[in-house]
């Protein structure tokens, strides 16, 4: 007998039947909801979609092309049914529900009606908790042999912020999607992978909780187990715990970019939720720049390519079809890999911001590292895409003089106020350590990372601009900063 509960295998896009995609592709040509799925969500450039909106002078469909372009990059139909889910394009969705898993179906039976009133409230009153329940959600592996459900439960909406009620209220439906795109791993294998959380194993800690350097499946990973922030109530430590890891899990996995951290699985129904992340050799920029356990500093050449990469990952994040605020860029959460390509780290702060250009979210909490925040976040929590431009420009100066965002020994102690208060010639605090002879790069660095801590919101530029800006640069000075 056929076993219901059998896992079904994963079905490309290349492998939908001519049948099946004849009609997907009828029901996205029309109106050209293609063009917002390739350009939106599937993130082709504008030149790569303009080409695909002359396929009817081909006597093609847009669609098939988009697909075919899509399915060469070995992209899964469950992939495609989650996008569609976004776009609350049900319709869509109907047509590949067959080549999907069957525990997927829910999204689609309940779509129209998916709400806090769904789920079950608290037992204890809590504002947010997962419980044990028989239920229609995602099941979690948390010890290899029994599998048990686990449903987002909440109590007090009026609680929450409204940047949060969105998220939340999707959690469920993430983590399943979540779970067919990212390997769920058990606790007891992260254990062994970090001897049993060996101090010794400790490559960071923060108000998130610790990373260590793990081997897992023979590969050299990074494993943040997170724990409650700083001063948080106890009564909700294990509960704020999830809840973060949770949220990274969510936009991690919708963020694949080569300047975005890999997510290589998660870990959910342990002691701890755990994220598993690809170790980064060459560690954090702020160790580098602080020349930490012995390492050679970083040239100027090196420093541009850093700059240039992060400006990359971030207007790749302002600029998905909804905004996603990092909300904690510092050069701590800056990771290199062996070339020293950064790749941007930790998104338990991160939010999704407004779509309109200069307009922000109010929010209840303010978290982060102070100074790398700008006021109309610290006092008036306001919180927009100009938050992480104003940290960038903080990284910028750290990168420029090699000197540490925060330096109680110095006044003014804040890098930012210290940079603009310096009144001798600017060129003095560049870091010796760079080399020598590269002025022009210094003071282009500084340039930029004084337009972004601008004091008001609106005369920060776009993070889209600074990355063009320091991508122009870094042509033109392609001989200059070339490592002599």
């Amino acid at each position: 007998m056929k076993n219901s509960n059998m896992k079904k295998p994963i079905t490309y896009v290349y492998e939908l039947p001519y049948r099946e995609r004849k009609k997907f592709c009828d029901i996205m040509d029309m109106n050209e909801k293609w063009e917002e799925l390739g350009g939106n969500y599937m993130k082709f450039d504008n030149a790569t979609i303009y080409k695909i909106s002359k396929a009817p002078m081909r006597n093609h469909s847009p669609t098939d092309e988009l697909l075919t372009l899509w399915g060469e990059q070995n992209h899964s139909i469950i992939e495609l049914f989650y996008i569609l889910y976004k776009m609350q394009h049900y319709q869509a969705m109907a047509i590949l529900k067959e080549f999907v898993d069957q525990k997927y179906h829910y999204v689609l039976n309940q779509s129209n009606n998916l709400s806090f009133n769904n789920f079950v409230k608290c037992e204890n009153g809590s504002n947010l908790q997962f419980t044990q329940n028989v239920g229609n959600h995602i099941q979690f592996n948390s010890d290899g042999n029994q599998r048990r459900d686990i449903n987002l439960q909440h109590e007090d909406l009026n609680t929450l912020g409204n940047a949060n009620k969105n998220i939340i209220s999707e959690s469920s439906v993430m983590l399943s999607f979540a779970e067919a795109c990212t390997p769920l791993i058990t606790y007891k294998e992260l254990e062994l992978a970090t001897n049993y959380w060996s101090n010794s194993c400790i490559l960071g800690k923060g108000g998130f909780g610790v990373v260590f350097k793990g081997i897992w499946k023979n590969t050299a990973v990074a494993v943040k187990r997170i724990e409650p922030r700083k001063g948080a109530d106890k009564k909700f430590d294990n509960l704020d715990a999830q809840r973060e890891s949770l949220l990274e899990l969510q936009y991690l996995s919708s963020c694949r970019h080569d300047n975005i951290l890999p997510l290589y699985g998660f870990s959910i129904g342990g002691e701890k939720p755990c994220l598993v992340f690809q170790y980064m050799i060459n560690g954090s920029l702020e160790d580098r720049l602080q020349c930490r356990n012995g390492t050679e500093p970083l040239i100027w050449y090196i420093r541009f390519k850093i700059a240039t990469g992060t400006a990359r990952g971030l207007q790749y994040l302002h600029k998905m079809d909804k905004p996603l605020i990092h909300g904690d860029i510092k050069s701590g959460n800056i990771l290199l890999d062996q070339y020293f390509e950064p790749r941007i780290g930790d998104f338990g702060l991160a939010r999704e911001g407004p779509l309109q250009e200069y307009t922000h979210v109010d929010v209840t909490h303010v978290y982060g590292t102070k100074p790398y925040l700008p006021d109309e976040f610290l006092r008036g929590k306001k919180f927009s895409t100009k938050v992480d431009t104003y940290s960038f420009g903080v990284v910028l100066f750290e990168i420029a003089t090699g000197l540490r965002a925060q330096d109680s020994t110095r006044n003014p102690k804040y890098l930012k106020d210290y940079v603009e208060n310096y009144n001798l010639q600017i060129s003095n605090i560049a870091d010796k350590k760079a080399g020598p002879d590269e002025k022009k790069v210094f003071e282009f660095l500084m340039s930029i990372g004084k337009n972004c801590v601008s004091y008001k919101p609106k005369d920060r530029p776009e993070m889209e601009q600074v990355f063009r800006q320091l991508e122009s640069d870094m042509l033109q000075k392609k001989m200059l900063l070339i490592n002599k």
